[in-house]
């Protein structure tokens, strides 16, 4: 079986999840012991083979970095300078339609059609990437009229058996639907998005399976009885991302101990872990115990599956090894330092870098008391955002090293040499940040040794 992920905007963190939970034998998922292969991916979209069908309702709801799951239908070759719709002129037949991407639907059929790019030449000069047959130098071609082209063929096919048809098209300066059109149109109810994954010389079509439900999202994160917008909030999608590159088996014991008002927390416990958070704050605690109340009764989450403690995460050891909690790992956004309006000074920076250095170290010398061998522990750290892809980063963190843990690449240096797009820093890590933000989050992995 062939699938497609839809990535994320920060996709090198969306690829990088996939990946960890692609590699970890779960039948729940349909997951086997045999990982699955990538077969193609583009700063866009990945594409791999799986020995068994995936469940992707479950997999689309643990994935924090995904948009959507496609299921590939077909691969067709092309020319090089072929335009999409000609390569396609004789691929969308009524059988075809009937039989890859329509549902027996009987009332009215509504479909909708996204282009995504796999090379990535095409990613980085869309508008001229692709010439029809004949107009090789003709730079007036435009590939954003492509999905409107093929969308029109495949309702004229549709329309000459008979059937009724609403056709939905990306808005103008986009290839593809927004998660927002899929589901507000009802298309994977009413008929099918068709998926266009086309590279220079070849065309996956695929039709969408799941998309992310980005109002679940938007209750998760807004809806809640308390908020701190003036110390910031990790997304829960970013919370998900985290979780899921932990390498913690369904069912264990995750423990953050920088809680603040319980994101991690909640979304470890919607993946189906037991949570323990921590934090200096109380005040910050007592707002934890209101969410996680609400949190709970929202999404029906048993009773005691987590639990709160007031601590210093550089003496958590204590509550933890008290209560006889084996803990799998630890995901955290650590303490940031300061939230500044405008770009810090250098001597500000260097002070946040080593008094949050100081507070590493100990915490890192706590987790070794309660954290077993080859144990991960994933974090947030700051990087301050220069400009676009600029940051001033953590200088150095071979403290780590030094207290017994290997720094550890969110994506395999195999892969991340093989596929230009991904964005990793020199030492593995991958930032995500907000265009009004200026201290950003660097992601990194420890491994315990």
């Amino acid at each position: 079986m062939q699938y497609a992920f839809v990535l994320g905007r920060v996709h090198t963190l969306s690829f990088a999840e996939i990946m960890s939970v692609l590699d970890q034998a779960d039948p729940a998922l349909g997951l086997t012991d045999n990982p699955a292969s990538i077969i193609d991916a583009s700063y866009e979209v990945l594409i791999v083979e799986t020995q068994k069908p995936l469940q992707t309702e479950r997999l689309q709801k643990k994935l924090g970095g995904t948009i959507k799951i496609l299921q590939i239908c077909d691969l067709i070759k092309k020319r090089e300078f072929d335009s999409v719709n000609f390569a396609l002129q004789h691929y969308f037949k009524p059988s075809t339609l009937k039989k890859s991407f329509l549902k027996d639907y009987k009332g009215k059929i509504q479909f909708g059609i996204s282009l995504y790019l796999l090379n990535e030449e095409l990613a980085q000069k869309p508008r001229e990437s692709f010439q029809p047959q004949g107009q090789k130098n003709d730079r007036s071609y435009n590939i954003f009229i492509e999905p409107k082209k093929i969308g029109m063929m495949i309702k004229k096919t549709l329309t000459e058996t008979g059937a009724s048809v609403r056709l939905v098209l990306p808005e103008m300066n986009s290839l593809s639907l927004a998660s927002v059109a899929v589901t507000g149109n009802l298309l994977l109810q009413k008929g099918a998005e068709v998926c266009l994954l086309v590279g220079k010389d070849k065309i996956y079509t695929a039709k969408t399976l799941t998309v992310q439900d980005f109002e679940d999202y938007g209750r998760r994160d807004y809806q809640r009885p308390i908020r701190d917008e003036k110390q910031g909030m990790i997304p829960p999608k970013v919370a998900q991302i985290m979780i899921n590159m932990s390498g913690a088996k369904p069912g264990s014991t995750i423990l953050d101990p920088f809680c603040g008002i319980g994101t991690m927390v909640q979304e470890g416990l919607l993946l189906g872990y037991r949570m323990i958070g921590s934090d200096l704050n109380k005040f910050a605690v007592r707002g934890s115990e209101q969410n996680l109340e609400w949190f709970r009764n929202r999404y029906k989450i048993a009773p005691g599956k987590y639990g709160l403690e007031v601590s210093d995460a550089t003496k958590v050891s204590e509550p933890i090894l008290k209560s006889g909690h084996t803990i799998s790992s630890v995901v955290t956004e650590c303490t940031l330092g300061p939230i500044y309006s405008d770009y810090p000074s250098k001597l500000d920076i260097e002070k946040n870098f080593k008094d949050l250095t100081k507070l590493y170290e100990k915490s890192f010398i706590e987790f070794s008391k309660f954290l077993p061998q080859k144990a991960r522990i994933v974090m947030c750290i700051p990087a301050y955002r220069k400009g676009r892809g600029i940051y001033e980063m953590f200088p150095s963190l071979d403290f780590a090293n030094s207290l017994g843990y290997n720094l550890v690449s969110l994506i395999p240096h195999s892969l991340a040499k093989k596929y230009k797009f991904l964005r990793l820093t020199d030492r593995g890590s991958a930032i995500y940040d907000r265009k009004d933000q200026i201290v950003a989050r660097e992601i990194v992995i420890f491994e315990k040794q």
